[in-house]
């Protein structure tokens, strides 16, 4: 009744697809008035809403997503645009390091690829910035690498740059110490460090030159070392070779002193000392034995001292017993004279002066 609705030259009765001229052109036996896909025989056989006679990727639903040019269903790597670049059968993004081959991903597992990393097989990545990575570096974590070349690395060392790591074990390196093997550092301040210092304790280092140093010498400055034993230093010791530091007070130390216990030493000049002169003022030391002397005997050389009385001493007094001296002038003193008025001494010889 419709005389072939569709034109296609087969009349409804007849027509299996009255209402489509191409009765179901891609034969699914679907009439193309109502398939929605007309032309694709698997009606859009990965259902991504494009019919297979215009989708590029028919049995592709994501339609190459990863834009290589080969579609999902038969790209071995559907997600990775370069199809597994390195070879290592793990495609992107399964694959972390996507262009090293899987035995060399990423060795030291530091999160980067062994194409990236700098120190592939360090996973500090030259952790002391030295520009050596650790498998090759001795003492990784020490940018100068063991300076001191001491064979311990600076970052586990008390002494980073002292070969001898403190040697005298003061707790100052030795290159910061002055005195790197004087653990006083220098004790006395003399410029010269304990272990060159013959005298460590001594800044004067032996002032006196006597081989004692100043720090354990009763006399640092006596190169005797109070010779006169007096408990003086010879530095302080006025009489410094005189125990008794000048006995006698008279400015002369007893070593330079002839009479060190006579301050007028020797005064009559007799050769004995004052201190044993009996007669210390008497150089003839009472010479005429009388028990006083000279210097206070009225008649030094008269043992009798003017035993007439006459004034005159019996050295100088020609009748010392003969107080008129030879009064008759005969030259018979007065006390041997019979007649002592009598110069011509009984002349008629009567017995009468």
């Amino acid at each position: 009744a419709q005389n072939d609705r569709d034109r296609d030259t087969i009349c409804g009765d007849l027509d299996t697809c009255s209402n489509d001229a191409e009765n179901d052109a891609d034969g699914d036996a679907v009439c193309g008035d109502t398939d929605e896909c007309p032309y694709d025989a698997e009606n859009d056989a990965d259902t991504d809403e494009l019919c297979g006679d215009v989708d590029s990727c028919p049995y592709d639903a994501a339609n190459d997503i990863d834009s290589d040019a080969i579609c999902g269903d038969v790209d071995s790597c559907p997600n990775d645009p370069e199809n597994d670049v390195d070879d290592d059968n793990i495609c992107v993004p399964d694959d972390f390091c996507a262009y090293v081959h899987d035995d060399e991903h990423d060795a030291d597992s530091d999160a980067l690829c062994q194409d990236v990393d700098s120190c592939p097989l360090d996973a500090g990545n030259d952790a002391d910035g030295d520009l050596l990575c650790r498998d090759v570096d001795s003492c990784h974590l020490d940018p100068e690498n063991d300076a001191d070349d001491d064979s311990v690395c600076g970052n586990v060392e008390s002494c980073p740059h002292d070969f001898e790591n403190d040697a005298d074990n003061d707790l100052l390196c030795g290159d910061v110490d002055s005195c790197d093997h004087d653990m006083e550092n220098d004790i006395d301040g003399d410029a010269i460090c304990g272990d060159a210092d013959s005298c460590a304790s001594d800044a004067e280092n032996d002032a006196d030159g006597d081989g004692t140093c100043g720090d354990v010498d009763n006399c640092p400055y006596d190169f005797e070392n109070d010779a006169d034993a007096d408990g003086i230093c010879g530095n302080e010791d006025s009489c410094p070779y005189d125990a008794e530091n000048d006995a006698d007070d008279d400015s002369l130390c007893g070593n330079n002193d002839d009479c060190d216990y006579d301050s007028e030493n020797d005064a009559d000049g007799d050769g004995l000392c004052g201190d044993v002169d009996s007669c210390a003022y008497d150089a003839e030391n009472d010479v005429d034995g009388d028990g006083i002397c000279g210097d206070i005997d009225s008649c030094a050389h008269d043992a009798e001292n003017d035993a007439d009385d006459d004034s005159l001493c019996g050295n100088v007094d020609d009748c010392d017993y003969d107080a008129e001296n030879d009064a008759d002038n005969d030259s018979v003193c007065g006390d041997v004279d019979s007649c002592a008025f009598d110069a011509e001494n009984d002349d008629d010889d009567d017995g009468i002066c």
